[in-house]
């Protein structure tokens, strides 16, 4: 099989994923979030920050981080509007990890364990 076989293989996945529930429903509540950028920015600023902890180990003020970060889930998602908006993101990140471990399992490639 060819590179341009395998292309058009990643771009019917790519048209299951843009019209799978999930993806839409995404994109629903992401146009819903634009039209408020203050809202939009406390959003996104939550977001950043929660990537930032998730993958800075080590940090000495981990716990107080998290502390914070539940503390500001908890205020945001009191909006109807921002916990549909997460609520999406995540369904959306839950079915593209599916796609990525059943890639990974269906390779049988070795990747040593750290």
């Amino acid at each position: 099989m060819d590179t341009k076989v395998i292309e058009e293989k990643i771009d019917s996945l790519l048209d299951a994923v843009k019209n799978s529930r999930e993806y839409e429903e995404y994109k629903k509540q992401e146009e819903l979030l634009d039209q408020d950028p203050d809202l939009k920015a406390r959003v996104f600023q939550f977001r950043s920050n929660n990537f930032r902890m998730q993958n800075e180990t080590g940090r000495d003020d981990l716990f107080q981080v998290a502390e914070q970060l539940s503390r500001e889930s908890k205020e945001l998602r009191r909006n109807p509007q921002v916990n549909a908006y997460l609520d999406a993101e995540l369904a959306l990140c839950r079915l593209m990890q599916k796609i990525c471990i059943r890639v990974t399992e269906g390779i049988h490639i070795q990747i040593p364990e750290f």
